[in-house]
């Protein structure tokens, strides 16, 4: 770039700053401050464009840059996101059903756990009373029998595994829905078609009549400047 086109983008950019403050200042009363502020805002729209045409052609090549190097990006990330697809779902498979597996074992080991206190409980408070009444060798038999009966329910209790472990995964359990009838969804779950009424109100302007909906109209200049 030469002295002269810096000189000349420095200048614009001092002539931006001083608009603003010019714009911020000014207040349309008569004539003469409505045609002020149309001249700034031709200024306005004339320095745009000559901002356009020195900064567009890099930002077209630094965009054409960064979608070429997004592409080529994904096309690699796009084979990792394959793969770790087939390897989640098996992963999370393998970890719920050996949690399904552990959390049965201790429900069960839990109850057996419970039977084994009242095994042992019953027979002590039987034993207990017979020996009360002389009947030691009765009370011996009792618990004998509670004992063989304790060792049943030890054997019988399943084997609680330990959980699965892989370094950095976890089960996130979340909830998702599909819809299987929308005519019965209740009011509160529903959200307006924002794009619709937007084009309703739109095409009906004045004549636009939505329960529950004000439409109004917004007004606004559109500034041109010759080529």
């Amino acid at each position: 770039m030469s002295e002269e086109q810096i000189i000349e983008r420095d200048s614009a950019k001092l002539t931006a700053l001083a608009l603003v403050s010019q714009a911020r200042d000014l207040i349309v009363v008569n004539q003469e401050t409505l045609t002020i502020a149309n001249d700034r805002l031709i200024a306005i729209k004339t320095l745009r464009r000559n901002f356009d045409n020195e900064f567009n052609p890099g930002i077209s090549r630094a965009h054409e840059l960064h979608k070429s190097l997004v592409a080529q990006k994904k096309k690699w990330t796009d084979k990792l996101d394959e793969a770790e697809q087939e390897l989640k779902p098996k992963i999370t498979a393998y970890i719920v059903e050996r949690d399904r597996i552990r959390l049965e074992a201790e429900r069960t080991a839990e109850r057996a756990r419970l039977q084994v206190e009242k095994e042992a409980q019953d027979a002590a408070d039987l034993a207990t009373s017979l020996i009360k009444n002389g009947k030691a060798a009765e009370a011996d038999d009792i618990i004998d029998s509670a004992y063989a009966k304790v060792r049943e329910i030890q054997a019988d209790t399943p084997f609680v595994p330990d959980k699965p472990i892989a370094n950095g995964i976890s089960v996130r359990e979340t909830w998702d829905f599909e819809i299987m009838d929308a005519t019965i969804i209740p009011r509160t779950f529903l959200i307006p078609d924002l794009t619709m009424i937007r084009r309703y109100g739109q095409n009906m302007k004045h004549q636009a009549t939505v329960p529950g909906i004000r439409f109004f109209s917004v007004k606004s200049i559109a500034s041109r400047i010759g080529r």
